[in-house]
């Protein structure tokens, strides 16, 4: 018969609980601990050990910044000459997301940053639609310039939200490791 004395996690006081971080040994809850290929960790441990894998600097946010929005606008006015074809967009913009993101890899020379991923996911969103946008208003250059109606053909045009959503996601996907 044991007679232990319950044990309380360190984050929360009211909750008993048995298990223990295997790199500190802190008593943690299901609510403070993560599992990881070498038994549970604590949050804080975890933090520790993941900030290493950051070696991103600012300027590396800056280069994903304009190199993705370069290739993105490129990209995005190639989604808007395809457009209406959006079953050869299925194809296309996974593929434009995936080149798209080795190239931003390969410009910050493969350092990993916390945000790395979503900079790039939302700069490949704002310079796809750039690109399509520009490559319209220069295609309607001889006509009367409508705005709204110049707007309907980007926003209502379902090509493009395919190369949009397909496209950031696949340069999140590849990026966020």
């Amino acid at each position: 018969m044991s007679t232990d004395a319950p044990v309380f996690c360190v984050n929360h006081p009211q909750t008993e609980t048995l298990l223990r971080c295997n790199k500190c040994g802190k008593p943690v809850c299901l609510k403070c601990v993560e599992r990881t290929p070498v038994g549970y960790r604590c949050k804080e441990c975890l933090n520790v050990q993941r900030t290493g894998y950051y070696t991103a600097t600012p300027m590396d946010y800056a280069i994903t910044a304009l190199v993705g929005a370069i290739a993105s606008g490129l990209a995005g006015a190639l989604a808007m000459i395809i457009g209406g074809l959006w079953l050869i967009m299925i194809f296309y913009a996974p593929a434009a997301g995936g080149l798209i993101a080795e190239i931003i890899r390969r410009a910050i020379q493969k350092r990993r940053g916390k945000y790395i991923a979503l900079v790039a996911c939302a700069v490949f969103i704002l310079g796809g639609l750039a690109g399509a946008g520009a490559l319209l208003l220069l295609t309607w250059g001889t006509r009367r310039f409508d705005l709204a109606l110049l707007a309907s053909r980007l926003f209502l045009n379902i090509g493009i939200w395919i190369f949009i959503a397909l496209g950031a996601s696949t340069v999140y996907a590849r990026l966020r490791s």
